[in-house]
């Protein structure tokens, strides 16, 4: 008898440890992509100056770290270039897919084949870090949220951001999404730099929507009347992250924190970076070496927009330091100089600030001997800070306030006068000619802006942009309109109609306005 007892024991003994093991190892496999990642709950940080490009602080700030929802403020930079470019409309419906509606664990939950429109997307992201929405994004984009993705790393590159690759939308773990507190500083100081008019959205304190009211998550936000959002994170391998900017006093610093244990403690150390350093700001306008490339596009390619095929200014403009100090970090070396002439080098000239500076002249500049040029790694895009900086508009006003700044209106805007009927800025007002193109020659003009320096730094970016305007003479010309001075951006020197329209051409094709006129 204690055999026969003995016999199903044995049997079933072994079959049940069997499926034991069989449920664990699944159990396992299951949970393996989230175990694979590496935990990188470590604290980094770093404090920039976003007008002069100074670091502030950093602490691990090149280290490897895992960018969770913060990869949100990418998946909205993509989203705002193809505003921008018109290919969407805030009021642009995007549909939900089966894979958007799945997302989890933070999501609006709307369901496959629902629609919701552009603004209320962006909303969802910057409130409630919504990843379905996140998706929703990506797949209306690019058709797939890993072909997004590569855009997403593309972009990032062009940037300058060189230690960070994405890949997915929404921040949700993945191993190989990694990027440094130095890469996000980059990134929150071109998303102000270039979309302006999009920026304002990183303050939204709360979002309704199907009934509900999801408020911001980013508890700093409004600190010191001057915290103006921007995106938290969280992931378990991460931690809690948090890309934020202070503005106030005409300064603006950036400031990233990743990895702390709870979003208080994280917080607290965000508020006392905020209150260190926003003082130690920069007051003033934007230098050239604070400012991020702007990406663009041709196919499938992101690159960095309008590299000059000749210098713009007589010596190169200096890296900024927070690319500098990355650069170094990754390889070890220090940037060199190839001298390209025997001319004696001068010295380096101190960064002027954006739309001050110099009308580039045919006669001392663009014609002047070649000087040393440095030489960086292809991945690091030089000088592309020049490109399309200057014609950004204003940007949003400060917490607190309504009414925004004095635009930089782009070449051919529409401006209104005070009776409200629109003053095209190329053609309109009378011309007071302080320093005007002789009678009957040709001209070339590219646009008007509010202050002569503006005007001239038109001038200047268009001739980094097509190297032959250094064969021409560069002026501004100032005109009044309904008691409001504005300054037009123009070359002169054009033998007929055909140089100067074949000239407007060659900036048309850099996506510069322009229009050829006979003095």
């Amino acid at each position: 008898m204690i055999s026969l007892a003995k016999t199903p024991w044995r049997i079933a003994f072994p079959r049940a440890v069997a499926a034991f093991f069989l449920v664990f190892a699944l159990g396992l496999s299951a949970a393996a992509p989230a175990q694979a990642i590496e935990n990188l709950r470590k604290y980094a940080g770093i404090v920039v100056d976003a007008k002069s490009g100074k670091i502030l602080y950093e602490e691990q700030a090149d280290s490897r770290r895992y960018p969770a929802s913060v990869a949100k403020v990418m998946t909205l930079y993509v989203l705002f270039q193809e505003l921008q470019a018109g290919n969407l409309s805030l009021s642009t419906k995007m549909t939900v897919s089966r894979h958007a509606a799945s997302a989890v664990p933070t999501k609006l939950g709307l369901r496959a084949g629902s629609t919701i429109s552009v603004e209320d997307a962006i909303k969802s992201l910057v409130t409630l870090s919504a990843n379905d929405m996140a998706r929703v994004i990506a797949e209306h984009i690019s058709g797939t949220e890993s072909k997004f993705a590569e855009r997403m790393t593309a972009t990032a590159r062009a940037m300058g951001m060189s230690s960070t690759t994405y890949r997915n939308a929404s921040g949700l773990p993945d191993g190989g999404q990694v990027t440094t507190v130095r890469d996000q500083a980059i990134l929150g100081i071109a998303i102000y730099q270039h979309f302006p008019q999009y920026y304002e959205y990183f303050q939204t304190t709360s979002f309704r929507y199907g009934g509900k009211t999801y408020g911001n998550h980013n508890r700093v936000l409004g600190y010191m009347g001057a915290v103006d959002g921007i995106k938290t994170g969280y992931i378990n391998a991460a931690g809690s992250n948090l890309l934020t900017a202070a503005r106030k006093d005409n300064r603006h610093i950036v400031i990233v924190a990743f990895g702390f244990n709870s979003a208080a403690s994280r917080d607290e150390k965000v508020r006392q970076l905020v209150s260190s350093y926003l003082s130690k700001g920069r007051r003033g306008d934007y230098l050239q070496t604070a400012m991020v490339p702007v990406p663009g596009r041709q196919g499938n390619t992101q690159f960095a927009l309008a590299q000059p095929r000749k210098p713009t200014f007589a010596m190169p403009t200096p890296m900024p330091e927070f690319r500098l100090a990355q650069l170094v970090a990754g390889n070890g070396a220090q940037p060199q100089v190839a001298v390209a002439s025997a001319t004696p080098a001068m010295p380096t000239p101190v960064p002027t600030d954006l739309g001050l500076a110099p009308a580039v002249q045919a006669a001392n500049v663009l014609a002047a001997p070649t000087q040393a040029q440095p030489i960086y790694p292809n991945e690091d895009v030089i000088g592309a800070w020049l490109s399309e900086t200057y014609n950004l508009g204003a940007p949003p006003a400060a917490l607190g306030q309504t009414a925004p700044s004095s635009p930089l209106l782009p070449p051919g805007e529409v401006n209104n006068d005070a009776a409200g009927q629109p003053v095209d800025l190329m053609h309109s007002g009378s011309v007071q000619t302080a320093d005007a193109a002789p009678a009957g020659a040709w001209i070339v003009q590219i646009g008007a802006g509010p202050s002569e320096e503006s005007a001239r730094s038109m001038l200047s970016d268009a001739a980094g942009k097509v190297g032959s305007l250094g064969d021409f003479r560069s002026y501004v010309e100032r005109f009044e309109k309904n008691g409001q001075i504005f300054y037009r951006a123009r070359f002169v020197g054009f033998g007929d109609r055909n140089a100067a329209t074949t000239m407007c051409d060659r900036l048309k094709d850099q996506n510069l306005a322009c229009l050829a006129m006979q003095g």
